[in-house]
């Protein structure tokens, strides 16, 4: 199963309008999920939802998920080693996340899709890269009081 998901703020129609037809052509077989949000298109080839209290299971069951560049998303995923393909939204210019998804790809903890057009190739691709778990540093609180007194 492939999760889609567009997060709550933006919408991203442009991102469940490609993966809607892309099941709908063939290309994608795969049972498609996508939380949608906010976004004023309803797709026919997948199944869908605006909000749900927490995507979890989702996320845990997916082979793979599609997600758009938010940073809680980004590192709910990459700290559980899930196959994560993340894609710009092309609505929206620059930002911080932009500087996190550029560090998780180079640390080889998601795939970076820049363009909608290259969205089945990310995939496909993400089927066979073995991602890296991140693993955030964790404060030693007791080592930093050493280290002041």
């Amino acid at each position: 199963m492939i999760f889609v998901t567009v997060g709550t703020s933006l919408p991203h129609d442009a991102l469940i309008r490609e993966m809607d037809r892309l099941v709908s052509i063939g290309e994608i077989t795969d049972e498609v999920i996508a939380q949608r949000g906010n976004g004023q298109f309803v797709p026919k080839h997948i199944k869908s939802f605006r909000f749900k209290k927490g995507l979890d299971d989702y996320q845990n069951r997916a082979e793979i998920v599609v997600s758009n560049c938010g940073a809680g998303t980004i590192m709910e995923n990459v700290t559980k080693g899930h196959r994560l393909v993340v894609i710009q939204n092309p609505d929206v210019t620059g930002g911080h996340e932009w500087e996190l998804v550029t560090k998780m790809e180079k640390g080889g903890h998601l795939i970076w899709c820049k363009s909608l057009d290259s969205m089945k190739e990310s995939i496909d691709e993400a089927r066979k890269t073995a991602f890296k778990t991140f693993s955030p540093q964790r404060l030693d609180f007791n080592k930093l009081l050493e280290s002041i007194g």
